[in-house]
């Protein structure tokens, strides 16, 4: 008996021992992930709500990625045990399952790239392009995908074959440019201005992105699996690890600016690093008057809104947000004229004390 909207003539692809095989494997691969990444989520959003007593749109992001992904799996799985019986509501469900995974992953990352941006604008022409792009790779998923997976006709299934291949390479392009260009921010902006604390940041996003399209390739050669449903047992786990390195991401962004160097001090919304020079003579005279004095500061603005809810507290309590990452020169101009009138106004009043 079909569900609905089922061709007459569907022919379900009874996976066979070792379709199930690697299917089982994945699955149970899966299920861990799922609980370490929710046990990390939880730890995040704990924090979050400790320090702002709200529900950030980070958090809501990260658990939207995690309930699509596990769900998906458990579909998926009942599904090639022959528990869920095939039907248009499944597939339909499955497509916007994967819609909720492939769009909060990527607004994650870019959320990511948000913090290095001088530009507001910048970082939200490149949310709402990504966004729209991937919307129309969505839409033409729920046209082709569903009757392909229907069996409404053998031109609906070759077209499938095609394009559903052709549009998880457009994903990984994107996704890998996205790492790509967050790692090119954090080079140029931080490394290069002298934050060199930031590096093992920039080593860790290269090392993520070859492991994130590493499992982009290893879903497209699944998909030629002899059972062409197995493959999308594979995409709960994939998705779940991306979801975890964006969140070790988060951690280590965090670690990082807790971290006390002897050029760092945490100040309150800030953390200011002295510049080389003045470092570098700690015990040395104080400068003449109407010289100036120069202090490179990298501050985590807290007026730079974003989706980021990244942030930790200092030795004191006070949170560091990480709302926008921004590199100021402050300069401290000391005026000669205040000093002279302290002097004349000391030898006046001696003047009077010997009268």
């Amino acid at each position: 008996m079909t569900g609905f909207l089922v061709s007459p003539g569907y022919h379900a692809p009874a996976p066979d021992p070792d379709d199930m095989y690697i299917a089982s494997i994945v699955w149970g691969f899966c299920i861990a992930s799922s609980i370490f990444t929710a046990v990390k989520a939880i730890q995040q959003s704990s924090t979050s709500w400790k320090r702002s007593r709200r529900v950030s749109p980070y958090i809501v992001m990260v658990w939207l990625e995690w309930l699509a992904s596990v769900l998906m799996g458990i579909f998926c799985w009942f599904f090639l045990r022959g528990t869920i019986k095939p039907s248009f509501q499944l597939f339909f469900s499955l497509v916007c399952m994967w819609v909720v995974q492939i769009q909060m992953l990527t607004q994650i990352i870019i959320n990511r790239i948000s913090l290095l941006s001088v530009r507001r604008s910048v970082a939200t022409r490149l949310k709402w392009t990504v966004a729209v792009i991937l919307g129309l790779i969505n839409i033409s998923v729920f046209v082709i995908w569903i009757p392909a997976r229907l069996q409404i006709s053998e031109t609906w299934i070759h077209v499938n074959e095609i394009w559903d291949r052709a549009e998880k390479v457009v994903f990984a392009l994107i996704d890998g440019s996205l790492n790509a260009y967050f790692i090119y921010l954090v080079r140029t902006k931080l490394i290069e201005n002298g934050l060199t604390k930031y590096m093992p940041l920039f080593w860790f996003n290269i090392m993520m992105i070859f492991i994130s399209l590493s499992l982009d390739i290893i879903l497209i050669g699944m998909m030629s699996l002899r059972n062409g449903f197995v493959y999308v047992q594979f995409h709960p786990l994939v998705y779940l690890v991306k979801l975890h390195i964006e969140m070790n991401n988060a951690d280590l962004i965090v670690k990082i600016v807790k971290v006390s160097n002897r050029d760092n001090q945490v100040q309150g919304y800030g953390m200011n690093r002295t510049s080389e020079a003045h470092r570098s003579q700690p015990d040395a005279p104080q400068e003449p008057a109407g010289k100036h004095k120069h202090r490179v500061r990298e501050r985590f603005s807290a007026d730079a809104k974003t989706y980021a809810e990244i942030s930790s507290d200092g030795p004191n309590g006070e949170p560091i947000v990480l709302n926008g990452i921004q590199k100021t020169v402050s300069t401290t101009v000391t005026s000669k004229w205040c000093e002279d009138d302290e002097m004349v106004s000391e030898s006046s009043s001696t003047r009077q004390l010997k009268t």
